[in-house]
């Protein structure tokens, strides 16, 4: 296994995504070249707790949904892009940090943006270990749709002893050294599979579409 300077390193070849935060500005701590912040996998590591193979993967699918609606700058603008996603997951975690956005029940900040952050579970495609995403920018309406495919992240073949020993583990149930060190080695070289030669052909997929009508457009 790669050593912990060696995993960072990595971590951090993948790149940035820049988001600006306009309340920086508004409360007159930085002008506005100094509310630019740059979110690198290492932040995302800090944040969520953990880099997987569908976190790692997520990092690159986040990189290309913002260059797709901001094409000219790459910035994303907090509290201007709003997510919907068809069930509860770890990239609805992340896009709530990236973004700065958060459900209704929330009251963090809600300055910008509380209710920007929503599961509507009639986007689901029914197709299991599939989710589907939607991102809009509320000043302009474009709007993007993902579909993210975890089953193209590890082998069909070793998906029985992920979700078993995830399950376990949910459960609190112990795991052997054995169940353990095996799920280690899966789930790490998936990983480094993602960060040295990017994320699996299939594994999400980015379409331009329109008609999305979020709550607090309504």
């Amino acid at each position: 296994q790669n050593q912990p300077s060696e995993l960072k390193t990595l971590f951090l070849s993948q790149g940035i995504i820049k988001v600006y935060e306009p309340l920086k500005v508004l409360i007159g701590e930085s002008d506005s070249t100094g509310a630019i912040y740059k979110i690198s996998l290492l932040d995302i590591e800090k944040y969520h707790g953990k880099v997987c193979p569908g976190i790692a993967t997520g990092f690159r699918m986040f990189q290309d949904v913002i260059d797709s609606l901001y094409p000219k700058t790459g910035v994303a603008i907090r509290g201007q892009v709003a997510v919907a996603c068809s069930k509860g997951n770890d990239m609805l975690d992340v896009a709530g940090y990236i973004f700065g956005i958060r459900t209704n029940s929330c009251c963090g900040r809600g300055e910008l943006g509380k209710g920007l952050l929503v599961v509507d579970t009639s986007l689901s495609t029914g197709v299991k270990k599939q989710f589907v995403m939607i991102f809009k920018r509320l000043d302009n309406g474009q709007e993007y749709k993902v579909t993210f495919n975890k089953f193209k992240l590890m082998e069909p073949d070793q998906w029985p002893f992920i979700d078993e020993t995830l399950h376990k583990f949910k459960r609190g149930e112990k795991l052997t050294q054995e169940e353990r060190s095996k799920f280690a080695n899966m789930v790490h070289k998936a990983v480094l599979e993602v960060l040295k030669n990017g994320p699996k052909p299939d594994s999400y997929k980015i379409e331009k579409v329109s008609g999305y009508s979020f709550p607090c457009e309504q």
